[in-house]
């Protein structure tokens, strides 16, 4: 059963990071972080992303798993969306 996850990096990666990203979702956040969200097919997957990010050498800040997280403030590059945390 798919879960819904929240990742957070530190830095923002550029647009054309998303496809290598399982089709998460790619937002910028206030602080130089950037957060993947949206749900993988099951925990191999999840483990397949998070080696990803560590062969890109890139810093993890956290990972959460369950119901999408209030919206924050940042800019959605695969739809254009736009959160105010505020």
């Amino acid at each position: 059963m798919p879960e819904y996850y929240e990742i957070k990096i530190k830095g923002h990666l550029d647009l054309r990071w998303s496809d290598w990203f399982a089709s998460l979702r790619l937002v910028h956040l206030e602080g130089g972080v950037t957060l993947l969200s949206g749900s993988l097919p099951d925990q191999a997957a999840l483990h397949g992303l998070l080696e990803r990010i560590r062969d890109l050498n890139l810093t993890l800040i956290s990972v959460t798993c369950g119901s999408p997280s209030p919206p924050s403030e940042g800019i959605s590059h695969q739809k254009g969306e736009h959160y105010d945390s505020h």
